[in-house]
């Protein structure tokens, strides 16, 4: 129980809606506090059973919020809905002076996204190139309604 309270800390949040809009509406959100998106959603939207609802969000979330804390104001994101998992790409810059990107300060961030991913049978993968930084999710729909 204790792994899955870490996995799931939700840091005061409400839920969202199982349906692709909770996660159009957080890209219209971050576009608000100024981040330049470039943002493609692929193949045919659905209502995500809860846990993985829960997770695509908390991970594009997390991801959005290191692309404008580490980065140079944009992000590249791609949603695409397949026939069995939903798959979440974000890719940003960074400031040559960030060293290698998010996950440097001590935070639960990767972590968490990667924990998240993991609890649902999904992968995760964060990495570094020189001024890139890209997180990848894949989370199967069959993991579960329970977030």
């Amino acid at each position: 129980i204790d792994n899955m309270v870490r996995v799931l800390r939700l840091d005061g949040a409400e839920p969202q809606p199982a349906d692709p809009a909770g996660l159009e509406d957080l890209l219209e959100q971050h576009r608000r506090s100024g981040l330049r998106l470039a943002a493609t959603i692929d193949g045919t939207r659905r209502p995500l059973p809860g846990g993985v609802a829960w997770a695509a969000y908390r991970i594009l979330q997390e991801a959005l919020t290191n692309a404008a804390r580490h980065g140079n104001g944009s992000a590249d994101v791609v949603v695409d809905f397949g026939p069995d998992a939903i798959e979440i790409a974000v890719t940003n810059t960074h400031r040559s002076n960030e060293g290698s990107g998010p996950g440097r300060d001590g935070g639960h961030g990767i972590i968490g996204m990667r924990e998240r991913a993991a609890l649902l049978g999904g992968t995760f993968d964060a990495a570094a190139e020189p001024g890139m930084f890209r997180v990848k999710a894949h989370l199967p729909y069959n993991a579960g309604a329970a977030p």
